[in-house]
């Protein structure tokens, strides 16, 4: 029955350890006979071979491990580089786009609204100025409301201001990404590729992952 290395090389070590103490006993006088040293000698010669013989099967085992190993990943790098997994990120990219569009135009309209709100109450700062009725900044005041194209305030209601689409969608970036390492990660090359090359970022991505290319064309980002 073939024996595991450690169980082999315990054997060798107990029978070495009884050699010794049989060449003991004859140093000190004892009754032990030359054919009993021969033979555990022999067990020695008997047991390093069981040793060899269990790093041979180890030696076997771990092969044959390493190409099962080997054979598996292989077999999902293939899948991986077949495209496994980018039918369902390309989906997500989409959405994501489509999602960041949308938030885009909404606050695209909000912000015009508030310039158009703005810039008649300019108007109207400048026509009281004209008349007289009015000597600095701000003279639709006077009727519970003022501001210019940025910001309108209502007198006692509070105030609405444009909203800045930049920060908007860094904060929607960082609070999706998350604060785990992968996410921290993520931001620091947002920041680092996000520095005024937006239309080389886009081309590289969809060069290295020509899938994605109509999903990052749904928001305009990639030429057609």
């Amino acid at each position: 029955m073939p024996r595991d290395l450690t169980t082999a090389q315990q054997e060798l070590d107990d029978a070495r350890a009884a050699l010794a103490a049989l060449e003991e006993q004859v140093r000190d006088g004892g009754d032990v006979t030359p054919q009993q040293l021969a033979a555990q000698r022999e067990l020695i010669a008997f047991a390093e071979l069981r040793v060899e013989a269990a790093q041979r099967t180890e030696t076997r085992i771990r092969e044959g491990e390493r190409v099962s190993l080997a054979a598996a990943a292989k077999e999902a790098a293939v899948e991986l580089v077949d495209g496994a997994g980018l039918d369902a990120i390309a989906d997500a990219t989409r959405a994501a786009v489509d999602t960041l569009a949308h938030l885009a135009a909404l606050v695209g309209q909000r912000n015009g609204r508030i310039a158009e709100v703005g810039g008649t109450l300019v108007r109207l700062d400048e026509d009281l100025r004209a008349a007289g009725q009015a000597s600095g900044p701000f003279g639709s005041r006077q009727y519970g409301v003022w501001g210019d194209r940025r910001r309108v305030v209502v007198v006692g209601g509070g105030a609405a201001e444009h909203l800045d689409l930049g920060r908007l969608s860094t904060a929607v970036v960082v609070a999706g990404l998350g604060d785990d390492e992968d996410g921290r990660e993520a931001q620091s090359r947002h920041r680092q590729e996000f520095n005024g090359l937006r239309g080389q970022m886009v081309a590289n991505l969809v060069a290295a992952y020509p899938q994605l290319a109509e999903a990052l064309r749904s928001g305009q980002g990639v030429p057609a």
